[in-house]
């Protein structure tokens, strides 16, 4: 069964590997405009993060300290 912080974690990670992705110069256009596209309609960290607290709150563990680039939403 998934916990409440691995579901964050995996939603951080996901929208890491979806900036990745696109910015791949060796993967072809396609994937990369796919990726693009997800992305743009992706929850943002702060999204996520109000998500995890709004599960914080009812579960009371600690969902905030995933291990990952809070910078993918903000790159290029």
């Amino acid at each position: 069964m998934t916990t409440r912080d691995e579901r964050t974690r995996t939603l951080l990670q996901a929208g890491t590997f979806l900036k990745e992705l696109q910015a791949d110069t060796d993967l072809p256009e396609a994937v990369r405009n796919e990726a693009r596209r997800l992305v743009r309609h992706y929850p943002s960290v702060a999204n996520i993060q109000l998500l995890a607290k709004v599960e914080q709150r009812m579960s009371g563990s600690n969902l905030l300290t995933p291990d990952f680039d809070p910078t993918w939403i903000t790159d290029a």
